[in-house]
């Protein structure tokens, strides 16, 4: 909204001095391409010259009859006497002519001026064809009127893209809510909403990742709960008939193990449940990621595959959450542990502005066709068939680096061949 208020500002300011200015400056070149000067300034002038020749032409009547003729022989102004018997006034004007005032009339042919020669009771009158100025006055019309023109010009220019920005936020907004949750707001090249056509993508997909997220968990509990339950109610039922107490106690172990699975993926979707974005607030800190490293592999050193850990950056720090750092760091351990077969290694490296963390196996690897889809909640690839797990560590990381701002990259280890997973932390300034 900053944006849409000082680019208003500025356009009504741009309008307005800017068209004000040139529409000055055009009227002023009409005016100096005028070879004679405005009606107003001849009839003001001619006023002027009236009232000095009813002065001087009031005493001799001879005298002033030469000397109009001379005058209407030389100047396009005409001047005639006329007894002031003779000349038909309308009362209400009477007083004031008398008076010494000029009687200023318009008629086809153009204005005359008439003036009262108190000695010689004549009148004296002027034919000028002139016109009154308030027939000219189309030229400053125009040039109003190309004002106000602009003006709303410049206005409609700069309020279209507006308009065609709201037009299609409403558009989008509509197909969002009648169920297209693909719908997104394409901004265009000049937008003065742009943060609001931003927000209403974040919160389309937000929307968008809430449904999905709710649909997956629907088919974990629907599918994935249902075999752990399946193998209870049938350890139960054989629990039942079962006579001997070895027989009994391997039933019960059974159990147990299926109350652990059923407890593990009530953990792993809950897990993934909190990780919302707008349910976190991250403690940043600056994590020493070697040591942070160590500890997960120390946590993981009880299994039977070599683990190895080759900082090539030792000093480094990183900027994020030390808990969430560790949970993706131990996912992406515990998936190359599943999926491996003798080694697992973790290496350091900088690229692109960011200290990478590798993790290196060497299982079978990840098909490049699959490489995105294992990134979703429950969905495993082909290699991880026959695997224990979920489905859930890749989506946990994937998760919390879509808002920790740490990404996620699946590619292939070069010495292990197996599959390589490497997360892009920010380093620490």
């Amino acid at each position: 909204m900053k944006r849409l208020t000082l680019s208003l500002l500025l356009v009504v300011l741009v309008a307005i001095a800017g068209l004000g200015w040139s529409i000055s400056e055009l009227a002023s070149v009409y005016s100096q391409d005028q070879d004679r000067p405005t009606s107003a300034a001849q009839l003001a002038a001619v006023k002027r010259l009236g009232e000095s020749l009813a002065r001087a032409l009031d005493d001799d009547l001879q005298q002033s009859q030469l000397t109009a003729v001379s005058w209407n022989r030389h100047n396009p102004e005409q001047l005639s006497f006329t007894e002031l018997k003779a000349f038909a006034l309308p009362p209400s004007l009477e007083p004031g002519f008398l008076a010494g005032e000029p009687l200023v009339l318009e008629s086809d042919e153009g204005i005359s001026l008439h003036y009262h020669l108190p000695h010689t009771q004549r009148v004296l009158s002027i034919s000028t064809g002139l016109q009154f100025p308030e027939q000219e006055s189309g030229v400053d019309q125009l040039f109003t009127v190309l004002f106000y023109a602009g003006i709303v010009l410049i206005l409609l220019l700069w309020v279209s893209p507006l308009i065609r920005s709201l037009v299609n936020l409403s558009r989008v907004a509509q197909a969002f809510g009648m169920g297209q949750l693909e719908q997104r707001v394409s901004p265009g090249r000049i937008s003065y909403i742009a943060p609001i056509e931003q927000e209403f993508n974040r919160m389309a997909d937000r929307i968008q990742q809430l449904l999905e997220d709710n649909k997956l968990l629907s088919r974990a509990v629907s599918h994935d709960l249902k075999t752990p339950i399946a193998r209870l109610r049938f350890g139960l039922e054989a629990l039942e008939e079962v006579q001997s107490d070895s027989q009994r106690q391997r039933y019960l172990q059974r159990l147990g193990r299926d109350l652990d699975a059923m407890e593990e993926l009530v953990a792993l979707l809950l897990q993934y449940a909190r990780l919302d974005e707008a349910n976190i607030t991250p403690d940043w800190q600056k994590v020493s990621l070697v040591q942070l490293v160590e500890q997960c592999v120390a946590e993981h050193q009880d299994t039977e595959m070599t683990i190895r850990f080759e900082a090539s950056c030792r000093d480094r720090e990183v900027l994020a959450d030390p808990r969430y750092l560790k949970m993706q760091v131990n996912n992406l351990l515990s998936n190359a542990l599943r999926f491996g077969r003798q080694q697992v290694v973790l290496s350091t490296s900088n690229a692109d502005q960011r200290l990478w963390l590798h993790v290196d196996d060497d299982g079978d690897g990840i098909d490049e066709a699959e490489r995105t889809k294992v990134l979703k909640p429950f969905v495993r690839g082909r290699q991880s068939r026959g695997n224990a797990g979920h489905g859930m560590g890749l989506a946990i990381v994937a998760r919390i680096a879509q808002w920790m701002d740490t990404p996620l990259e699946i590619g292939q280890a070069p010495q292990l061949h197996g599959a390589r997973l490497s997360l892009g932390l920010k380093p620490a300034s």
